[in-house]
């Protein structure tokens, strides 16, 4: 006589912490009970390596993997994959388009971020201050001729000829990504949408596969650097590790969850992996907010 009782456990939550060596897994039944797992990381595609820390931890409790998966009623990643992308420089190779006569501003950066973090000794003294390179380099950048005012209104109209060329020697320069950010768009995103558009047709025109962030699009703030180098992420850093989000959301889904995978986010709350806000979970918070000021301005 078959005298197997089924494991009746019923789960609800999934925690992922996915780090540089180890990932951890935080599973969470109905009655408020965990389990931990634990495996090695697999940077080259991190499902693995969380598949692998869910079977340990749900072993514990004597479930089939498929089985919990099934009863989850939503899942939420930690990781550092993105941050270390910026930390590390190994982002995509991206290109930025700008006002002309503005292409240098990006590489400025704010007076801050050569200093911060340094002791007040060597925050007086300017020999010791640096600057990290800039997350698009210079021979990178392009001016487009625009310029709409403070007020949202048009002193330049655009010069379409030289938003194709700036296109153009992007792609030619085989870039990963093309971010664009015009002054003022925020309060008159009529140049910046049409610069986009026209980027966009030209990656078409070539065949290529190159994905475009323009900054109204992503973050329509006021403050030049803050929104440019916030859109500089999304294509940077954001973009792979979607790549990376959507592997893992794939993996969970072929072994039965039902729902799409959170990203927690360091304001304390959690957003799409989808969402557009990705980049936002670098820069903002006591962490991200010093690694924002640190390395891009």
């Amino acid at each position: 006589m078959d005298t197997h009782i089924p494991n009746a456990r019923n789960v609800q939550v999934l925690g992922i912490d996915a780090g540089g060596t180890m990932t951890d897994t935080f599973f969470v039944d109905v009655n408020g009970e965990f389990v931990v797992g634990k495996a090695q990381s697999t940077p080259q595609n991190e499902s693995i390596g969380l598949i692998a820390s869910s079977e340990d931890g749900l072993g514990n409790w004597g479930l089939p993997l498929t089985d919990a998966l099934k009863q989850l009623q939503t899942g939420v990643y930690s990781g550092t994959a993105m941050l270390n992308r910026v930390v590390q420089r190994k982002g995509l190779k991206c290109g930025l388009i700008v006002n002309r006569g503005m292409e240098d501003f990006h590489r400025m950066g704010r007076a801050v971020q050569s200093h911060l973090g340094y002791a007040y000794e060597d925050r007086i003294h300017l020999n010791t201050h640096r600057y990290d390179p800039p997350l698009v380099p210079r021979n990178l950048t392009r001016g487009v001729v625009e310029r709409i005012d403070m007020a949202g209104r048009v002193v330049i109209p655009l010069r379409e000829e030289s938003a194709r060329t700036a296109a153009r020697e992007l792609i030619s320069a085989d870039v990963e990504g093309i971010v664009i950010s015009l002054l003022h768009s925020y309060k008159n995103a009529d140049h910046e949408r049409r610069v986009r558009d026209i980027v966009l047709e030209e990656v078409a025109h070539s065949g290529k596969s190159i994905p475009v962030f323009a900054s109204v699009d992503y973050y329509p703030v006021r403050k030049e650097s803050h929104r440019t180098n916030t859109t500089i992420l999304e294509g940077y850093a954001a973009e792979p590790s979607r790549q990376t989000l959507k592997k893992i959301s794939d993996a969970f889904k072929e072994h039965g969850t039902k729902f799409d995978l959170r990203v927690m986010a360091t304001h304390g709350g959690t957003i799409a992996w989808t969402a557009k806000e990705l980049a936002r979970t670098i820069v903002s918070g006591p962490i991200g907010g010093v690694i924002g000021a640190k390395y891009l301005g």
